[in-house]
């Protein structure tokens, strides 16, 4: 639309007066849609990146039972770390991140938080659930009796930025669901000291909850690249398109 925008803006240079006004709202515009499409090819080119940190990952050694000061050392070198921890489960509502797919069935993530050996805590996401079929009404799951030492396996890392809704009527005032994959909103719902990372599991821990781990899409690293680099390519076309028709303009002025 921005480009039909330009180039009917240039073919009525000579007859429209108000052409100036038109340039003043239409060239705000043009570099926002730049801007935008900037900003997609480098959130490409992170995914891939992920991507990459994720295939490596899966050829290290797990950590078995790592204290909170050794995942962040492990952290401050690697995005993702695989590891292996005995936890336990402390008195907590389940909460469920909103807007998650799985083959193109709605549903949530869900999480939980978990107490380490040396008494931290941190946020685990055990996986996907599908959607009740009100969107009123909260996914069920067994997590009673939880109290026992527990082993888990899966990968730590910094919480993934997700696209959600916005706050407003997107059902977030919710005490049960939430918008962002926050350590510090999920801290603040269970009033719990959480680690600043997230533990997301390999394996299924609770009947009807899918695990699944970031980085493991079945999109390669190379398709990623490929996007990036055509998101860039439409940013740098509109840009040179733009810059040659304020030139015509520019041009056509000083000749009147």
């Amino acid at each position: 639309m921005v480009v039909r925008l330009l180039f009917s803006l240039s073919k009525e240079e000579g007859r429209v007066s108000g052409k100036l006004n038109a340039r003043l709202w239409i060239y705000p515009l043009w570099l926002l849609v730049v801007a935008g499409l900037s900003s997609l090819g480098f959130w490409q080119l992170d995914r891939a990146e992920q991507k990459k940190d994720w295939q490596l990952q899966q050829q290290a050694t797990p950590l078995i039972s790592p204290t909170a000061s050794e995942i962040n050392r492990a952290l401050a070198e690697h995005r993702w770390i695989k590891a292996q921890l005995s936890v336990r489960w402390p008195k907590a509502r389940p909460l469920f991140l909103d807007n998650r797919t799985d083959q193109g069935r709605a549903g949530y993530e869900l999480f939980l938080p978990v107490q380490l050996e040396d008494g931290s805590y941190m946020a685990v996401n055990l996986g996907w659930l599908p959607s009740p079929v009100s969107r009123n009404q909260e996914p069920t799951v067994a997590i009673e009796g939880r109290s026992d030492v527990t082993s888990l396996s899966g990968v730590i890392g910094a919480p993934v930025d997700t696209f959600t809704l916005s706050a407003e009527g997107s059902g977030s005032d919710a005490a049960w669901r939430v918008q962002r994959q926050s350590v510090a909103q999920l801290a603040e719902r269970w009033q719990l000291p959480l680690q600043p990372w997230m533990f997301w599991l390999d394996q299924p821990a609770i009947e009807g909850v899918k695990a699944r781990v970031p980085g493991a899409g079945q999109m390669p690293p190379e398709r990623h690249l490929g996007y990036a680099v055509q998101w860039f390519a439409l940013a740098l076309t509109l840009l040179i398109l733009g810059g040659v028709l304020e030139w015509k303009i520019t041009r056509k002025q000083h000749h009147d």
